[in-house]
């Protein structure tokens, strides 16, 4: 993997308590199919200060799992069980009203859909003043003073602080406009700086720089590490870009049909994976400079209607043994803070 960067200032996984935690996490959807078992038994835990990354191919239960920890799935077509603990308190158990006091203040989310979350009634502006006087009134009042300027005048100012933090431009003509008249790079850089005004304890990043161009992806990459260090803001950051990941995680989870079957710190994941899945993802990505078929693995993720039994990865698995197709396996600690779920290893 000798084309892939790291970031020399990733953090080992830190000391202080999880600031996130999720235990035995299950959600199945009931289709006119039947009944599809998305995620099985997902475990992590969640640091200050840390950038965790959430890796896999599409169909993997990555999206899932980041709406399930707040609760964002309709209840009537599905199944929960399992425990997500935040400050002392299961998410899954709490009302909706009092989930609404920690969604988008101590939990903020940024989705793969940025348009779809931006309210199309009220201008940008309208929405982002109403945000900064929610939770920025210390700041305001210290602007009033400085400046000698209106409150009005104030909150206009950190707005447009704000918005040119995520690298958007002609700020006080974006400020005029609705959801639908904006490109959807400018919805992912607008609803990434709505999340940041809160200095949220956790942020959720569901493919957030998928529709960036790379120079503003990079930046907004950067935003996010300073909120880590500054803000001791923790991120679950849901991606299937491997390179980014190395570049910007702490740690990696892969996650395969619903299952997380290996976890470790960034450069442990890449430069001495475990699980035979996670060897197939990192040898399919591109090396620069080497005229050369990609590798990929063979096969699709299965139908989780009436999933594999045993390991989900075996039919696709070219270390499969029979064991494999009878048993689930274990989560095992091979080494210091790298655990992988496969048979490969001593059960």
């Amino acid at each position: 993997m000798n084309n892939i960067i790291f970031d020399k200032n990733l953090k080992p996984v830190p000391e202080s308590k999880p600031v996130l935690k999720v235990r035995d996490l299950n959600v199945a959807f009931n289709i006119p199919l039947g009944q599809a078992k998305i995620l099985e038994g997902v475990s992590f835990d969640l640091f200050p200060k840390e950038i965790l990354a959430l890796v896999g191919e599409t169909g993997s239960g990555k999206s899932v799992t980041a709406r399930s920890i707040v609760n964002l799935i309709p209840s009537r077509s599905r199944e929960t069980h399992g425990h997500v603990l935040f400050a002392k308190k299961d998410l899954l158990s709490m009302s909706n009203k009092d989930l609404q006091r920690i969604r988008g203040n101590r939990i903020s989310m940024v989705f793969q859909n940025p348009q779809s979350s931006i309210n199309p009634v009220f201008t940008l502006g309208e929405q982002i003043y109403r945000l900064i006087r929610l939770y920025l009134s210390a700041e305001i009042e210290d602007l009033k003073q400085k400046t000698r300027c209106s409150r009005k005048q104030a909150i206009e100012i950190i707005a447009k602080e704000k918005l040119n933090e995520v690298g958007l431009t002609d700020i006080k003509r974006t400020l005029k406009l609705y959801a639908n008249e904006i490109s959807g790079g400018m919805a992912q850089r607008y609803r990434i700086a709505m999340t940041l005004i809160s200095s949220p304890e956790i942020l959720i990043a569901d493919e957030a720089t998928s529709a960036l161009d790379v120079t503003v992806q990079a930046h907004i990459l950067k935003l996010m590490k300073e909120l880590c260090k500054n803000k001791q803001t923790a991120i679950l950051f849901i991606t299937h870009d491997l390179g980014i990941a190395a570049q910007t995680c702490d740690r990696v989870a892969v996650m395969y049909a619903g299952r997380i079957v290996e976890i470790a710190e960034t450069k442990m994941i890449f430069s001495n994976p475990l699980h035979p899945y996670t060897r197939g993802l990192l040898k399919a990505v591109p090396k620069l400079g080497k005229n050369e078929s990609l590798s990929f693995v063979p096969g699709i993720i299965p139908d989780l209607v009436n999933p594999p039994s045993g390991c989900r990865f075996h039919s696709r698995c070219i270390h499969a043994m029979d064991i494999c197709s009878r048993q689930k396996p274990k989560n095992l600690t091979i080494e210091d803070n790298h655990d992988v779920s496969c048979f490969l290893y001593k059960q």
